[in-house]
């Protein structure tokens, strides 16, 4: 089934007030990479950030672990599981040698579900192995379950692990055999696993927005599609309502709201799916409506409140409750749909030439020793376009950027697609933003000082795990090269 598309206006939405939210967000800047917005089961606008569309699988990060939850809730209504069932009863080999510490021994499936675990923090961040799942069960608490939040990926990593041991199938491929296939969620999909092949049920789904509107529309529908219930109406209904005060331990309004089995809840009586960046499959019962939202947000601190806080202010405040239908706003729609339908990534905003070019066109620099490994580095500049080179420990590359826009490219050795844009921030001064478009998601900027003898590099990655040589400074001295082939 495929959701019909409709004016704004037709569902008492004015066409105005979404181009207002997407404007609003592209002057503050937020890295936006799509936008869906639906009322009572019908497509009011939808936005891809060129190269993301419909079809592109995105890194959907924290939403995974709803997807989890909503996999725990199936295997409760099949009788497998009960939510006051122990953990340490479903996985007795990993219980280490020693015996496990009296507050994991306590946990149960209902304490991971509202993270209210004995951990203060995410087990497998803080010991050296590949059994993540270990971890949860050997790492020494922090305090006693089930009776504070403490946000704790590792519980949704275990669960995602008691999913596969109990149903003998993957944690996607029990949720396609359920539901997903039933709701057209794309075949392409999947999840990242960790060093054991378990997979990452914190943070590893690949899929697209649209994927994720099937799945938050059966949601909203208490589980039924098209007149078949696929998932259990009674766990939909304990897990999107409030289960655990969040206010002491949140650092924004929104996630001060509390949170249920595996999702949020925020203001206006809605909840949420939250991903970190900006991957949020918000539902609005009191309003019917559901948005969601790709982007990453990394590199802007408080970047995710500012998505929440324009819709609530251009787009929520301006629809009424009632299923009142407003005049049709032509001009509107047309905004909407030819400039809004598909826009470009951010990009870098400057100048795109400088007295400087001439001066540094070509040239190699050979930078001081330094702990990131880079020996030599340089930039090249075309009509429109350049290429930023390296070479060092890891090999060399390039990244082609375009000025003033935006080049689609790899960044090795990691061989991750990326985006990246460049510009003159001052006569001397050349910034490149780099986007990571693949399962890994970041942002690296790349700062060039030029002066008559060198280059000075501030480089700084906006990302969980990897990229650890693109964050710090450099310096060097021009050599004689002009041209990198010639080095």
């Amino acid at each position: 089934m495929e959701f019909e598309r409709v004016t704004p206006e037709s569902q008492g939405i004015p066409s105005k007030a979404v181009v207002a939210f997407l404007k609003r967000l592209e002057e503050i800047e937020i890295p936006m990479h799509s936008m869906i917005l639906m009322r009572h089961g019908k497509i009011v606008a939808e936005t891809y950030y060129r190269p993301y569309s419909r079809k592109e699988l995105h890194r959907m990060f924290s939403v995974t672990k709803s997807m989890v939850s909503l996999a725990i809730g199936l295997l409760c209504e099949e009788g497998k599981l009960s939510l006051e069932d122990r953990i340490v009863t479903y996985f007795p080999e990993k219980i280490p040698k020693e015996g496990v510490h009296p507050y994991i021994a306590q946990i149960t499936i209902r304490d991971m579900l509202r993270m209210a675990t004995a951990h203060g923090k995410t087990t497998y961040k803080q010991k050296e192995t590949k059994d993540w799942v270990g971890t949860f069960f050997s790492v020494l608490p922090s305090h006693q379950p089930g009776t504070v939040f403490s946000y704790d990926t590792s519980a949704s990593h275990t669960l995602a692990a008691l999913v596969e041991k109990l149903s003998g199938k993957e944690l996607l491929g029990y949720l396609r055999e359920k539901v997903f296939d039933e709701i057209g969620f794309s075949s392409e999909a999947y999840c990242i696993k960790d060093p054991m092949g378990v997979s990452m049920g914190g943070s590893g789904m690949m899929a697209s927005s649209y994927d994720m509107l099937r799945v938050m529309y059966l949601i909203s529908q208490k589980g039924k599609w098209q007149g078949k219930q696929l998932l259990p109406a009674w766990y939909l209904e304990e897990a999107t309502k409030k289960q655990i005060d969040t206010f002491a331990k949140s650092p924004t309004l929104e996630e001060m709201q509390g949170y249920g089995y595996q999702f949020w809840c925020t203001r206006n009586g809605g909840y949420v799916c939250y991903g970190m960046g900006g991957q949020l499959m918000l539902v609005l019962p009191k309003k019917d409506m559901i948005l969601i939202t790709t982007a990453d947000t990394q590199s802007r601190q408080g970047g995710v409140q500012l998505i929440y806080d324009a819709f609530w202010q251009e787009i929520y405040q301006k629809v009424s409750d009632r299923d009142i239908a407003l005049e049709e706003d032509s001009e509107g729609c047309r905004i909407l749909q030819k400039e809004w339908g598909t826009r470009e990534l951010l990009v870098l905003s400057g100048e795109k030439d400088s007295i400087w070019r001439e001066k540094v066109d070509g040239v190699v620099y050979q930078m001081d020793r330094n702990e990131r490994g880079f020996d030599q580095i340089g930039v090249r500049f075309l009509d429109g376009e350049g290429t930023f080179f390296y070479r060092g420990k890891n090999g060399e590359g390039e990244i082609s950027f375009g000025l003033g826009t935006n080049r689609i490219g790899v960044i090795q050795p990691y061989g991750y697609r990326i985006a990246a844009s460049g510009i003159w921030r001052s006569e001397d001064t050349f910034l490149i933003r780099v986007s990571v478009l693949d399962q890994c998601i970041g942002t690296i900027f790349i700062q060039l000082v030029f002066s008559e003898e060198g280059v000075t590099t501030f480089m700084k990655k906006y990302e969980e795990s990897e990229f650890g040589e693109w964050d710090g400074f450099l310096s060097g001295q021009k050599t004689a090269v002009r041209f990198w082939g010639d080095c």
